[in-house]
């Protein structure tokens, strides 16, 4: 590791508060603030006088239906030419 990194990092773990006292680094609360930062909720909790929102079924089932459209007859012909190919491979 570089010189300039590694005084960088001993300045970080070193961190002087308010009080003046030097605060230890702590590895597991670093990964879990780093883990955390993922999340894309509060960590509070949800009142609990709103309801929550009804699922829309009908979207749902209309997105569904379309991909299966397309997924089915694409995998069955993903699937199916070598099938093909013989039967037709055999005719002649």
């Amino acid at each position: 590791m570089s010189p300039i990194i590694a005084r960088a990092a001993m300045r970080a773990a070193a961190v002087r508060n308010v009080t003046g006292t030097t605060r230890n680094f702590s590895m597991v609360q670093s990964l879990r603030s780093f883990a955390r930062s993922f999340e894309a909720h509060p960590f509070e909790r949800m009142p609990t006088t709103t309801k929550s929102q009804a699922g829309d079924w009908g979207h749902q089932l209309k997105r569904v239906g379309s991909q299966a459209i397309i997924y089915f007859p694409g995998m069955a012909i993903m699937l199916g030419w070598p099938y093909a190919a013989m039967l037709t491979a055999d005719r002649g």
